[in-house]
């Protein structure tokens, strides 16, 4: 009886607590990106709400995902720590910080259902819900003084008056309770997998398909920004229910949260045009570093892409024009040194919003990078910041990339040998357009590879010196999708001197003018063209027909043993199926 009486006056006093709350929680505004572990600690990414202010806690709350929208409490005591603001930046810009291993519970494959404050929940309490995903980790929660606390501080002579441990701990669940009776669309994206769950689900995820199934990703490119009118109640939950300028977006976050192939999706590339710094053309854009870019990425770091479940565990960046202006290049006699008012601050800002929470080689002056994961390589290469000013005099000599990429990427292809591998840029490699192909001084007029061919001959040649077979390369900006095969051998070789390549590009997350598509009959493909090589050997690229799959949306890759299997989101699509297998000879549609 004694006990029953406790509980009913711990009760008690909670909802007490809860009616006189003067602690608030939120959950942060973008999701929290995580790295692997350095020196005992975890790095993190995110940026916290900007109409609220610095908070005066952070609560750290050991939470158990279990697939699409459930989440459950482990029971395990929250963590609270005073909130030291950066040193750099305000609320809403990009925050770097980390915590200890130690703190995260131990990984939901090897706590099983011990760390559960009640019996195992019913498949009948989360219909639909995907029982082979589970995941430990921490919600990040901040605290914020109520409006109502801060006017308490007369009554005490200008100071806020100190908490005692147990009146904390009481406003603390009191403002926990609160937030989590909400959706948990509002507040899960606060969620951190525990730092060994990645791998443990990844070996789940690839025992349940395949022991010989790899790396699978997600590809897309360019999001016009959502206007006034594109506001949709509901999409969190129903993807349907998004207006057309988060049609795409609403569609990825359900495949990556409630598929069976999403669940396995643990890399999202975005191939530029992540933002629109340029988006009404000159006419009414901000004259505002901050207004132009930093806005930009907040808010589409802000909306759907905050809701990628934990089993993507990285998201990936390369800048392209709009990020900048509208085909974006030096111009002779262009102001700042031929760059334009904008170049400098928008790289600086490309590289202060990149998505990796742990350190990156490079800088703002160096956006072109590589990495490993789950068994394949990519290098993310930079077609846009290290363009040289292109005029009638050099357009057969002018780059796209500098020496120093080229090189690097030539290294790259040298370590990477035997896995399999990914190239992504915003600008297209191949089909080249059509004018081009017939006028070559036409290139000026394009803002693709083929508009630089030194560099794209040089790109080529470099694949083909290392015998890259398999390679894929990934691109956006044309707004359209579709793929092609290609093979570059050297004239007058035999069969042993073929290499078979692809080129995947994904269309547009939102592109509402028709103008702005590149139109399929600009494409030159089929065709065939030669170029001399690095080492003096006269090659041949025989670029295979266009496979088009017109209209908004995104691509997904997965690496099995047959090859790279390729499949395309389209609104109304029914099923998942495999569009082509992309292996190291020629593509199967």
């Amino acid at each position: 009886m004694n006990a029953v009486v406790r509980r009913w006056s711990i009760r008690a006093a909670q909802r007490a607590a809860v009616n006189a709350l003067l602690i608030g929680a939120q959950a942060p505004g973008h999701r929290v990106e995580h790295a692997a572990p350095e020196h005992g600690r975890v790095p993190l990414l995110s940026a916290l709400r900007p109409e609220r202010g610095w908070p005066h806690w952070l609560v750290w709350v050991p939470m158990r995902w279990r697939g699409d929208w459930a989440y459950e409490r482990l029971s395990l005591p929250w963590r609270l720590e005073d909130f030291v603001p950066p040193g750099q930046g305000q609320p809403g810009a990009p925050w770097r910080f980390s915590m200890p291993v130690e703190a995260f519970p131990p990984p939901a494959i090897v706590a099983g259902e011990s760390l559960l404050p009640g019996p195992e929940p019913d498949d009948e309490r989360f219909p639909g819900m995907p029982r082979d995903v589970e995941m430990n980790g921490l919600l990040l929660v901040a605290l914020y003084l109520e409006p109502r606390a801060l006017a308490m501080e007369g009554e005490h002579h200008g100071v806020m008056h100190r908490l005692g441990e147990d009146e904390l701990r009481l406003q603390v669940e009191g403002a926990l309770d609160q937030l989590l009776s909400e959706p948990a669309h509002r507040w899960a994206h606060g969620f951190v997998p525990s730092p060994d769950e990645r791998d443990a689900s990844a070996a789940s995820a690839r025992t349940e398909a395949s022991a010989e199934e790899g790396v699978c990703f997600a590809l897309a490119a360019c999001q016009y920004p959502p206007g006034m009118l594109d506001v949709s109640p509901g999409w969190e939950l129903d993807a349907s229910q998004a207006g057309p300028a988060l049609a795409a977006m609403a569609r990825l976050h359900r495949f990556t949260r409630s598929t069976a192939r999403g669940r396995n999706c643990s890399l999202v590339l975005f191939a530029g045009d992540q933002i629109y710094a340029d988006a009404s053309g000159g006419m009414a854009d901000s004259r505002s570093g901050v207004e132009r870019y930093a806005r930009g990425y907040g808010e589409f770091k802000g909306g759907p892409a905050r809701l990628l479940p934990p089993t993507v565990a990285r998201v990936v960046h390369a800048a392209d024009d709009h990020e900048i202006v509208d085909n974006w290049e030096p111009s002779p006699g262009a102001s700042h040194g031929g760059l334009g008012p904008w170049f400098e601050v928008a790289r600086q800002a490309a590289w202060d919003h990149r998505w990796e929470a742990g350190p990156r080689v490079g800088g703002p002056h160096l956006l072109w990078h590589d990495f490993a994961w789950h068994g394949a390589s990519f290098f993310i290469a930079d077609a846009r910041c290290e363009r040289e000013a292109r005029r009638v005099a050099n357009w057969s000599t002018a780059r796209i990339w500098s020496v120093a990429q080229r090189d690097a990427f030539g290294e790259w292809l040298a370590r990477s040998a035997g896995r399999p591998r990914f190239v992504m840029s915003g600008s297209l490699p191949l089909p080249r357009k059509r004018t081009t192909v017939e006028h070559a001084s036409s290139c000026l007029r394009s803002d693709a590879w083929d508009g630089y061919p030194h560099s794209l001959h040089e790109l080529l040649g470099q694949v083909w010196r290392h015998r890259a077979s398999g390679l894929v390369f990934l691109s956006g900006d044309e707004h359209r999708s579709g793929w092609a095969s290609v093979e570059i051998s050297a004239v007058g070789g035999d069969d042993s001197s073929r290499v078979h390549v692809h080129s995947v590009h994904s269309s547009a997350l939102y592109a509402p003018w028709p103008f702005a598509i590149t139109a399929e009959e600009e494409l030159a493909a089929p065709e065939a063209f030669e170029f001399d090589g690095q080492d003096g050997q006269r090659l041949r690229c025989v670029v295979g027909a266009w496979v088009d799959h017109p209209g908004d949306g995104f691509a997904v890759l997965r690496v099995t043993g047959a090859g790279t299997e390729l499949w395309f989101d389209r609104a109304g699509q029914t099923g998942e199926e495999t569009i082509a297998m992309l292996s190291g000879g020629n593509l199967d549609a």
